[in-house]
């Protein structure tokens, strides 16, 4: 069995499926993205603000950790309750009608992991682009669709 190394105490160092004991140093421009989607029901035990500190443990670069999603405030305490009180979180509104060119932007800049709560169907077509972008960019990205 393979363990996962999540060692993020050195610059360089990134997520890797290695031996015990084993950390492979990986140049910043080597390392490549991904797009994880989960589909919450509404009411659900697991919302998409629980998913922030998951995200966070991606995050040995210091990225900044964006939250798009319609109308959910983000307060200070409960960032201190899921032990973010350090990590530069950001929450951005988000409308369906401007999600992917607001996506594309997060993206192009290159500097942050993201929470995505998409807004009605996603398309094969944006799907492509955000996974797309999330690998050239080196960014995480956990797209989450809301189902009745």
């Amino acid at each position: 069995m393979r363990q996962l190394l999540l060692g993020m105490e050195e610059a360089g160092l990134s997520l890797s499926s290695q031996q015990p004991g084993r950390m492979t140093r990986v140049s910043t421009s080597a390392l490549r993205g991904s797009l994880t989607e989960v589909i919450v029901s509404e009411g659900g035990a697991i919302q998409p603000m629980h998913l922030l500190p998951m995200l966070a443990q991606c995050n040995a670069h210091k990225r900044w950790l964006m939250w798009l999603s319609p109308h959910r405030p983000m307060n200070k305490s409960w960032l201190e309750s899921m032990g973010l009180q350090h990590s530069p979180v950001i929450h951005l509104d988000l409308c369906n009608d401007t999600q992917l060119a607001l996506c594309s932007k997060v993206l192009a800049a290159g500097n942050s992991h993201m929470i995505v709560e998409w807004q009605g169907e996603l398309s094969n077509h944006e799907r492509q682009v955000i996974r797309q972008q999330a690998d050239q960019s080196g960014s995480h990205v956990v797209l989450i669709q809301r189902r009745p």
